[in-house]
């Protein structure tokens, strides 16, 4: 059964996606710190708010179901784009410690350090399965409760961070110590969902756009104040430079932001106006940002890399320039836009009745 899609989630899962791709380009500056304020509890919050427990008859089920959305992308992608990287590195006579350690680490999944080098933002997909598998439980123990369980584990899992360092947060296969941090906000996200309602949500936003955008600049100010004042954080390489409370206030933050956006977006109707070729985008960008997640690293580096090239400077002279990072986004988006046109593998899967 295909869920009911609504167009602000794929609205704010597409601006999610060009922002992860984008902070993965240019690598310093403003709107790279802005960027890593938020992003990925972003995609925790929305993964929770389409979360419907109620359409799986059984835990078994939903395991399987998860594993086919999840799971079996994950592996297929971080085949390939791991044979991309192993030609790649060998045709350009780059010094590699080993070829097969990446793909092997794969069974592992750690964003962290120098695992899965080939391909390191698909650390997100277990951990999302991960966070899933977890939240189907605590989502037993009622409303209230299951939010106390969900913050419980992630200020446990700071805690156990900033207690043992490094022999804890990067020790768990899955990123275990990313999922316990991420479940409040698809907790959060959840409950929002349930309470409020996709439909109560968008007809609100639609009925009272002055006030929607009203919130949506009074919480650009402290978003942007606070990814500027506080250390970056990346949950992928379990780096948090500011206190726990922080990070998951700030991320909170971001994530009504982009809902807010999302919001005034999808209520515009620009069906026949200028701006519907890149509302529509947004749109095909949030319906595939599984794809793009896992497709988007391999491409960028060799785009970067040709862009450095083609001007004689170097990748991080190109990571460093608004300028020149936009002009490797452009092709990066291009690529992958061509490549997931030619090959959409999740919704081939999907297909499969298995």
């Amino acid at each position: 059964m295909t869920r009911e899609r609504f167009d602000y989630i794929d609205i704010a899962k597409g601006i999610g996606i060009l922002m992860v791709v984008w902070a993965h380009i240019m690598i310093v500056g403003w709107t790279h710190r802005v960027i890593y304020a938020f992003h990925m509890p972003l995609f925790f919050f929305l993964s929770g708010m389409l979360f419907q427990r109620d359409k799986y008859p059984s835990f078994e089920k939903f395991v399987s179901k998860r594993t086919k959305r999840l799971l079996i992308p994950y592996v297929i992608y971080s085949i390939v784009t791991w044979a991309f990287w192993a030609i790649f590195k060998y045709i350009r006579h780059e010094e590699v410690d080993s070829y097969m350690m990446p793909l092997l680490q794969t069974v592992i999944s750690q964003g962290s350090g120098a695992f899965m080098v080939h391909n390191s933002a698909l650390w997100f997909v277990p951990c999302l399965f991960l966070v899933e598998i977890l939240y189907f439980h605590l989502c037993k123990l009622g409303k209230w409760w299951c939010l106390l369980g969900c913050f419980g584990c992630s200020f446990l899992s700071f805690f156990l961070g900033r207690t043992y360092g490094e022999s804890w947060w990067f020790s768990p296969p899955w990123n275990a110590d990313a999922a316990l941090i991420a479940l409040p906000f698809y907790g959060i996200g959840n409950v929002l969902a349930k309470e409020v309602g996709h439909s109560r949500l968008t007809s609100t936003a639609k009925d009272h756009l002055g006030i929607c955008f009203i919130i949506f600049t009074l919480l650009t100010i402290p978003l942007f104040w606070s990814a500027m004042n506080y250390g970056e954080c990346s949950m992928g390489s379990s780096s948090y430079q500011c206190q726990g409370w922080v990070f998951i206030t700030r991320a909170f933050l971001g994530c009504s932001w982009i809902i807010c956006l999302s919001l005034l977006i999808g209520a515009v109707d620009v069906s026949n106006g200028i701006f519907s070729a890149p509302k529509n985008y947004l749109k095909w960008a949030g319906i595939n940002s599984l794809d793009i997640m896992c497709l988007h690293i391999p491409i960028k580096g060799v785009c970067m890399i040709g862009v450095a090239m083609l001007i004689d400077i170097t990748v991080n002279d190109v990571g460093s320039s608004i300028f020149f990072s936009f002009i490797s986004f452009i092709p990066t988006m291009l690529i992958v836009w061509l490549v997931i046109k030619l090959f959409p593998l999740s919704k081939i899967i999907q297909k499969y009745p298995f």
